[in-house]
C-alpha cells in the first residue's frame, strides 16, 4: 500500500483537478467509453483539454480514489450505488483500470502498476457489491 500511496501522491501533487483531467484524458480517448459520458460525449476530443466539466468530475472520482486509498471503502460503495442508478455496469467503470495504468506509465510511476491493479481489484469488489 505504501507504493499505491506514494504514486498517488506524485500524480496528484498538482492537485486533483490536474490528476482528473489526465485520467479523464485518457479515459475519453475511445469514443465507446465517451458515449457513456452525456456532458462530454458530444465534445471534440481535441477540446477536452482544459475543460472545466471534465477537470471537476476528474476531481470528484479523484476525491473517491484518495478516501478509498486512505482506508474508506464507504467511498466505493457510494459510488457503486450512483453509478447502478445511472445504469452503468461494471464493465463500464472497469474500463478505469486501462486509464489509470495509462497515466501511471505516462508520469514515470510505471513500476506502481502492479499494486495499482491491486487496488483497482479491491476497489471493484466493493463497488459490484453496492449493485
Amino acid at each position: 500500500m505504501a507504493d499505491v500511496k506514494d504514486s498517488w501522491g506524485k500524480l496528484t501533487a498538482s492537485g486533483f483537478e490536474d490528476a482528473g483531467e489526465k485520467i479523464f484524458l485518457a479515459l475519453l480517448k475511445d469514443d465507446a467509453i465517451k458515449s457513456n459520458f452525456p456532458k462530454f460525449k458530444d465534445i471534440p476530443y481535441g477540446s477536452l483539454p482544459g475543460n472545466a466539466a471534465m477537470r471537476a468530475h476528474g476531481a470528484k472520482v479523484c476525491k473517491v480514489l484518495d478516501s478509498f486509498i486512505k482506508g474508506d471503502d464507504g467511498a466505493a460503495t457510494n459510488v457503486g450505488k450512483m453509478h447502478k442508478g445511472l445504469g452503468m455496469s461494471n464493465d463500464q467503470i472497469g474500463a478505469m483500470r486501462g486509464a489509470l495504468v495509462t497515466v501511471l506509465e505516462q508520469s514515470g510511476l510505471g513500476g506502481a502498476v502492479g499494486v495499482w491493479g491491486k487496488l483497482f481489484d479491491r476497489f471493484m469488489e466493493v463497488h459490484k457489491a453496492a449493485y
